[in-house]
C-alpha cells in the first residue's frame, strides 16, 4: 500500500468515496480548498482511490477532518496504514497532538480511533445534522499525543 498526496485532478474520485462512506459529504468547493490548505493523502487500489484521509495542521497540534476506506475494503488495514502515515508526516512537521470530532453513534469509527490511541476528552451537543436528516446528533471529541513534547 503506497500512500500520496492527493491533489485537484483526484476531487472526483474524493467526491464519490466521500459520498459513499459519509452521510453528509464535502461538496467541491470543501475539496478545492482542502487540497490546497490540509495535508490530503490516499492510496490508490486496482479500481481507484480505496482510502483517503484530510487533516488540518494549526501550530504544535492538528484536526483529523477525514478519513475513510472504500466500503468493500474496510478491515483490511488501509485505515490503519494510511493514518499512521498522516501521524507521522504530522510528527515531522511538528505536530504535538490530534484531536477529532465524530458522530456518537459511529460505533465503527469510535472503536477505530480507540485503538489507534485517541482517548475521548469532551462532547460537542447537537454538533452534527442528524444522519437520518432530522435533529441533530452530538459530536464526541477524541484527541490523542503525537509526535514528541
Amino acid at each position: 500500500m503506497t500512500v500520496r498526496n492527493l491533489n485537484v485532478t483526484d476531487i472526483p474520485q474524493l467526491m464519490a468515496l466521500d459520498a459513499a462512506t459519509n452521510s453528509h459529504p464535502w461538496d467541491i468547493s470543501h475539496w478545492q480548498h482542502s487540497l490546497k490548505a490540509d495535508i490530503c493523502l490516499g492510496i490508490d487500489g486496482e479500481t481507484g482511490l480505496s482510502a483517503f484521509t484530510v487533516a488540518m495542521k494549526m501550530a504544535d497540534e492538528a484536526e483529523l477532518l477525514l478519513i475513510a476506506v472504500a466500503p468493500a475494503l474496510q478491515g483490511r488495514g488501509f485505515g490503519q496504514h494510511i493514518f499512521n502515515t498522516l501521524t507521522e508526516k504530522l510528527a515531522n512537521n511538528g505536530s504535538r497532538s490530534l484531536f477529532l470530532e465524530v458522530r456518537e453513534s459511529n460505533r465503527q469509527a469510535r472503536r477505530f480511533y480507540e485503538s489507534a490511541g485517541f482517548a475521548e476528552t469532551g462532547i460537542r451537543p447537537a454538533y452534527y445534522p442528524a444522519a437520518n436528516g432530522t435533529g441533530r446528533e452530538d459530536a464526541l471529541i477524541f484527541a490523542m499525543m503525537i509526535g514528541k513534547a
